[in-house]
């Protein structure tokens, strides 16, 4: 007789629950991939200011200093990047790395993004790595990266 493994399971935990708080006005989008993304409401030749979340799973061993080398790796891959700031911050007792920056594709607006990388143990058998990118067009940034900051600042996670 052939064993049953089962998802979500204590050798593979189901997916953590996420929760943000958007404006009223913000959007919410279908994207493949992302387990929650959030826009402003579109508006014609605006670059439209957006929050995604994405949730991966790596082994028991990966650490945020591990993640923390894959954000810098995607930065450096960035387009005439500037580096605004990065360090560590704490949302909810869960240690982030935050990272804000501004890049710019040839022929299009300049983007601010906000970037945080949390590492969640997943009872020893597994990390899941989330991720939270906000992004606005550096035209608008400095009142959207507020907006930004504050739906990065209210997530709640359940990693149960």
């Amino acid at each position: 007789m052939a064993k049953k493994i089962e998802y979500p399971s204590a050798d593979f935990p189901g997916p953590p629950r996420i929760a943000v708080h958007v404006p009223d006005d913000w959007e919410t989008l279908t994207v493949p991939g992302v387990q929650v993304a959030v826009a402003q409401p579109r508006v014609e030749g605006q670059f439209r200011a957006n929050v995604v979340v994405t949730v991966q799973r790596f082994g028991p061993d990966f650490t945020l200093e591990a993640a923390k080398a894959g954000l810098e790796q995607r930065k450096a891959a960035l387009p005439e990047l500037e580096e605004l700031g990065t360090g560590e911050i704490q949302v909810e007792g869960m240690t982030w790395i935050a990272s804000e920056y501004g890049y710019t594709q040839p022929g299009r607006p300049t983007v601010v993004q906000a970037a945080r990388y949390a590492v969640g143990d997943r009872g020893g058998v597994a990390k899941d790595v989330l991720e939270i990118v906000g992004s606005c067009g550096a035209e608008s940034a400095d009142e959207e990266i507020e907006t930004v900051r504050a739906i990065q600042d209210s997530v709640s996670l359940d990693l149960s």
